[in-house]
């Protein structure tokens, strides 16, 4: 859940490998798309096509908007507490964010029922 741009090396415009493997485990692949959405995907819907285009090319994908909203809400839980593991000052801004994106869902399943 850590597959961002700052973790993928480039040379000369080609994915050249990854990095940051340290907290690694099994699970959906598509959890994947959590953080790279939050940072990119969501505010450029050509730029989130053409991701998906390009992940659909090698491996099949599940229907992301089904399932985002899920690990939207467990990646802003977990910043949450790793704002807090890090330092709250010094992550504030990233602790609010979060709590913030938590807020929006928990109103946003009061007014669906």
């Amino acid at each position: 859940m850590d597959f961002r741009p700052a973790n993928i090396i480039v040379d000369e415009g080609q994915v050249s490998g990854m990095i940051d493997f340290e907290s690694v485990r099994f699970g959906s692949t598509e959890i994947d798309f959590t953080k790279i959405h939050r940072d990119f995907l969501k505010s450029d819907p050509a730029l989130s096509n053409s991701y998906q285009e390009g992940y659909n090319s090698i491996r099949p994908i599940i229907d992301l908007q089904a399932v985002l909203p899920f690990y939207r809400f467990v990646d802003a839980f977990n910043s949450i507490g790793w704002s807090q593991k890090r330092g709250l000052e010094k992550n504030f801004a990233f602790y609010e964010a979060n709590l913030q994106i938590l807020k929006e869902m928990l109103q946003d399943v009061e007014v669906e029922k």
